[in-house]
């Protein structure tokens, strides 16, 4: 469970190179790319849209223009490095100052395109401001005993609101929406680090411009819910993880046991997020080397075993935590929770949408055919037999191409299904200030600047999509680095998690960091930037003569 930051010179003797993942992992990683280039050529061809319809050309354009922009962007920050070379004070102060003009525009946008709560965002809105007004009997109890994976998060979000308010904070709508501003915008941070860690400064500097489209002016922005939590934690493991590969044993088992804890947050949030940590060990267990396998051997399991540790403990923690809440009353009347066999029978359905089917969403028959059984047993039993009759009357092809179609589906919306869950309108805006007004044009669907924000959004998507994909056809060591690996295999496992589960493109947005790390480094990597930014230097010497390995 290492990560490792790709190779730098140093200033004497021998080159710093990144440590090479394992075969195995290297080739799964490969097969990813592979699919996510099939994913996007057949999207290209043939769109699979969600709730919201672009136009391809726009996208395609789009995308071009956001390639420009994102190599342009390092080169001019670059050019002003060296403008202010001895005025360290200077480049600090106007980076800082960069930074804050960021979140100010950001949080003044979360602030215009604030919306009510509603969906599943709704009752964690609302009994967590139960809970922060001292009124529990409002706490929606039915939901969370059906729903538990969203306790943790309205618990949070209720700590939050009771701070809010004790600093006298009145408009409590409108500091969830600076709160999901604020998280967002550090989940950007998290992604320049973890580039950084990868690739260094300029690998950092690539990842602004998507950041900027994808997170800080999020297509969930209007919404506070765990899909915009949630992308704070696996990149923010990835970060640990990096990290614990650059230093010495005592941090490095600190930073472990820190990656450990925030997957456990993380999973009370998202699941998902555990996929993160899982590949990580994966990775490390088949990346051991023959030569020192016995040092790699113990260092990847005491990662695990440490990260492990720590995940129980602050697991258990959060379990005490939601055990102890006001959802949680006499076990008599307690509402057994939806089954994981649920789940799997929603990801083996299909229905029509606005524009074209659905694959794997939603469905509320399903939802309530579920909740009609009592029995925990028989709730379970019952979803893994709907399963097996719907594959089953698929066929074999016929269930292979549904799962093709449902992947397409779902890798298919750079929006990531913004607007299309519950009865979200653009008319439902809070704000309705003059400059408020102005910028929900760009949000709202059917307002006059939405299309072009949704040809950004899938722009930007197509070419993370494409450089991505594109790995395949390079051949530098540091795309096939522990690091790069690492985030890949992740990637794989949740679009294989996806594809037989419920799903939509929602639920990819929290690993949108992993993508946009990834499309970095790939585009650092292509020749034409590798000798515009001196990457090919001279007296480079191969890995082969004596070059130090970084863990």
């Amino acid at each position: 469970m290492t990560a490792v930051h790709a190779r730098t010179p140093l200033p004497a003797g021998p080159e710093t190179v990144p440590r090479k993942a394992g075969l195995l992992p290297r080739i799964a990683g490969l097969a990813w790319c592979a699919v996510i280039l099939w994913l996007l050529c057949s999207n290209l061809v043939l769109p699979s849209f969600g709730i919201s319809r672009y136009e391809t050309w726009a996208a395609v354009l789009g995308g071009a223009g956001v390639l420009g922009l994102t190599v342009a962007f390092p080169w001019l920050l670059a050019r002003m490095d060296a403008g202010l070379a001895g005025l360290r004070w200077l480049r600090v102060l106007l980076s800082v100052l960069g930074w804050s003009v960021l979140f100010s525009c950001q949080a003044r946008a979360a602030d215009a395109v604030r919306l009510p709560p509603d969906w599943d965002a709704a009752p964690v809105f609302y009994s967590a401001l139960a809970l922060a007004d001292g009124a529990p009997g409002n706490v929606d109890v039915s939901y969370f005993q059906i729903n538990p994976n969203n306790l943790l998060l309205m618990l949070l979000l209720s700590k939050f609101m009771e701070t809010a308010q004790a600093l006298g904070v009145t408009d409590l709508r409108q500091s969830v929406a600076y709160l999901n501003a604020a998280v967002l915008f550090c989940g950007m941070l998290l992604t320049y680090a973890a580039a950084a860690l990868l690739g260094g400064r300029q690998t950092a500097r690539l990842t602004l411009v998507p950041s900027i489209i994808l997170i800080l002016f999020s297509p969930w922005l209007p919404v506070f819910y765990s899909d915009t939590v949630g992308l704070l934690f696996p990149i923010l493991i990835f970060c640990l993880l990096a990290a614990a590969g650059r230093c010495r044993w005592p941090a490095r088992m600190l930073l472990w046991a820190a990656a450990g804890a925030a997957a456990a947050v993380g999973y009370g949030i998202k699941p998902t997020v555990l996929i993160c940590l899982a590949a990580a060990a994966l990775v490390g267990l088949f990346s051991i080397r023959r030569g020192r396998w016995r040092q790699d051997a113990l260092s990847v399991l005491l990662a695990m075993a440490v990260a492990g540790g720590s995940f129980a403990g602050m697991h258990g923690a959060v379990q005490a935590w939601e055990r102890s809440s006001v959802v949680n009353g006499d076990p008599a009347s307690r509402e057994p929770a939806i089954p994981p066999t649920h789940f799997l029978k929603v990801g083996a359905q299909q229905y029509p949408g606005p524009n074209g089917d659905y694959y794997g969403a939603y469905n509320e028959p399903d939802r309530l055919g579920t909740l009609s059984i009592e029995d925990p047993q028989e709730r379970f039993d019952a979803g893994l037999q709907a399963y097996r009759e719907r594959v089953e009357a698929m066929g074999p092809a016929g269930y292979a191409g549904f799962l093709n179609a449902k992947l397409r589906w779902i890798t298919g919306d750079g929006s990531f299904f913004g607007w299309g869950e519950g009865g979200m309108t653009a008319d439902q805006f809070l704000a309705d200030d003059g400059l408020s007004r102005s910028i929900q044009d760009f949000y709202g669907p059917g307002r006059p600047g939405f299309g072009f924000s949704l040809s950004l959004w899938q722009g930007t998507w197509f070419l993370l999509l494409a450089l991505c994909g594109g790995a395949v056809f390079l051949r530098d060591p540091r795309l096939a680095a522990l690091g790069p690996v690492m985030a890949r295999i992740s990637l794989l496992g949740l679009l294989l998690f996806l594809m037989f589960s419920e799903g939509r493109a929602r639920f990819l947005y929290l690993y949108v960091p992993y993508f946009i790390v990834l499309g970095a480094v790939s585009l650092q990597c292509l020749p034409v930037l590798t000798g515009r930014w001196g990457a090919t230097r001279r007296g480079r010497q191969p890995v082969e003569d004596g070059a130090k390995v970084v863990e």
